[in-house]
C-alpha cells in the first residue's frame, strides 16, 4: 500500500472529531503503527494496538488486554489464513461496531468467510493514504464498502469451498492408515522412492498404494489426490473474485466498483 502525499482535506478530519474510537491493528505491529501514523497525517483520529493485545495470547488462556467493544477496527493483513480468520471471528464477537479488513490477498473465497456477517467489510489495499482515509471515513459512518452483489458472490464462493472441503474430507476417510500416510508424504513434495524409504516398502508398493487411494478419492492423477488433501485441510481456497471498495461519485453519491 502506498502511503503517499495525497490529502483527504477537511472531510477526512470532520468525521473523526467526537466519534467512536478507531483501532488500527495488524499481526505485524510495525505495519499497524505505520498505517496509523499515515492516517493521523490526514487528520484521522486512530489508536494503534498490537495483535496480541486485542486477540489475546493464542498460546494461553490470557484475555485480551485491549477492549474493542463499541469501537471500530481496521485490520491490515497481507494474507488471509485460517488462524487469522478464526481470530477475526473472535474479534467480531468481542463487540466492535464494525471491522474493516484491508488486505492484498487475492484468495477471495476467504473473503466470503468474513463477509458472512454484516459487521465486516473487506477491501483491497488503498493506492494512497488519502484514499485509505476516505475509506475509513465511510467505514465509520456505516457506509458499505463492498458492493452487495460482490458480497453475495463471495459468500456463495465460500459456501462452495466449504462443500468441496467436506466432500474431500469424506473421501479421505475411506483411505487406510497406510494410504493416508503415503498421501501425506507425497503432499510434502517427496518422491515415490523417498516415501518408500520412509515407510519401509518398495517404490512399487508405494505406486500400488497411490493407485488404490486415487481410485477411492476419484482422483485422476496423483497431483489431484494431493490437492484433495490440501482442500480437506483448508488450503488452496483461492477464487478469482476480488471486490474493490466503492468509488466516490463526483457529486458525493457512491457508485458501484469499476
Amino acid at each position: 500500500m502506498e502511503l503517499g502525499a495525497a490529502r483527504g482535506g477537511p472531510d477526512a478530519r470532520s468525521w473523526s472529531r467526537g466519534r467512536a474510537r478507531v483501532w488500527v491493528v495488524s499481526p505485524h505491529l510495525l505495519v499497524a503503527q505505520a498505517v496509523s501514523a499515515a492516517l493521523r497525517s490526514e487528520g484521522v483520529e486512530v489508536q494503534t494496538a498490537s495483535w496480541d493485545d486485542v486477540c489475546g495470547d493464542g498460546n494461553s488462556n490470557e484475555a485480551p488486554r485491549v477492549s474493542v467493544a463499541g469501537g471500530h477496527m481496521v485490520i491490515i493483513l497481507d494474507a488471509l489464513e485460517a488462524p487469522v480468520l478464526e481470530q477475526i471471528s473472535g474479534l467480531v464477537e468481542a463487540g466492535p461496531d464494525r471491522v474493516m479488513v484491508v488486505t492484498s490477498s487475492t484468495s477471495a473465497a476467504w473473503w466470503g468467510a468474513l463477509l458472512v456477517t454484516e459487521a465486516v467489510d473487506v477491501v483491497t489495499m488503498a493506492s494512497s493514504v488519502g484514499q485509505l482515509a476516505e475509506l475509513v471515513g465511510k467505514f465509520v459512518r456505516g457506509e458499505p464498502l463492498t458492493d452487495p452483489e460482490e458480497r453475495r458472490q463471495l459468500r456463495t464462493a465460500w459456501a462452495e469451498v466449504l462443500d468441496s472441503q467436506r466432500h474431500a474430507a469424506s473421501r479421505l476417510k475411506t483411505l487406510s492408515p497406510q494410504q493416508m500416510r503415503v498421501l501425506e508424504l507425497l503432499a510434502t513434495g517427496r518422491r515415490v522412492s523417498e516415501v518408500g524409504e520412509i515407510i519401509g516398502v518398495t517404490s512399487g508398493t508405494v505406486r500400488s498404494h497411490v493407485k488404490a487411494l486415487r481410485a477411492k478419492l476419484g482422483a485422476r492423477t496423483q497431483l489431484e489426490a494431493v490437492a484433495m488433501l490440501h482442500q480437506a485441510q483448508g488450503q488452496g481456497r483461492g477464487v478469482d473474485l476480488v471486490p474493490r471498495a466503492r468509488q466516490p461519485h463526483p457529486d458525493g453519491e457512491p457508485v458501484a466498483p469499476r
